[in-house]
């Protein structure tokens, strides 16, 4: 099986590994993936560190080419590490978001889908949640259903119909909205001469 939607650089390398599970090289990911070597070395050391991978044999010289294998599959999903093979937050926190806002099945706030959104282990700000609601208004996911009142926050309701699949929308710096389910920029901040 292979990941829907946009397959990035990491995605396409995860796969893979996958398919190569007992025993790859970064070589042969490159073969089967035609992602730069540079972007596999970063990614298979994450995956090391984060337990994801192993290293199976021992370098005796240097053009021996190191073997790995996978002993932590996850799912078709790539895990999304930093360079320390830790968990990005960022990405863990709008997964929960995307997932709880189409649950709830209900208007919102973004105080209430923090919460419902946050786990023991993952605690998501109010601030966080409703930056990733404001932006996904703007790419049409999310209608404000009630404007701010004078002692009532603005209320919110998922838009069924938008539902593009499980990977969540990933916002680019306040200027795009990015599907990785449909492969495509949803929406774009509108340039102007003014910002030439």
């Amino acid at each position: 099986m292979q990941s829907a939607g946009g397959r990035g650089t990491f995605q396409r390398i995860w796969e893979a590994i996958r398919t190569r599970r007992e025993d790859f090289t970064a070589f042969m990911i490159h073969s089967d993936s035609l992602a730069t070597m540079g972007a596999i070395h970063h990614y298979i050391n994450a995956l090391v560190k984060g337990g994801y991978v192993e290293r199976i044999n021992t370098r005796s010289k240097c053009n021996d080419q190191q073997h790995f294998c996978l002993i932590r599959d996850c799912g078709i999903e790539y895990p999304r590490l930093d360079a320390k093979g830790q968990p990005i937050q960022r990405d863990l926190c709008t997964e929960l978001l995307w997932r709880t806002m189409r649950m709830v099945g209900s208007e919102f706030s973004s105080r209430e889908l923090a919460a419902l959104a946050s786990t023991p282990e993952r605690v998501i700000a109010h601030t966080t949640a409703s930056y990733y609601i404001n932006q996904l208004v703007k790419a049409g996911y999310i209608t404000r259903t009630k404007a701010r009142g004078k002692s009532s926050p603005p209320r919110y309701r998922f838009v069924s119909q938008r539902y593009s699949g499980p990977r969540p929308p990933v916002v680019g710096r306040n200027t795009y909205v990015y599907d990785p389910n449909m492969d495509k920029v949803v929406w774009q901040e509108d340039i102007t001469h003014v910002d030439l």
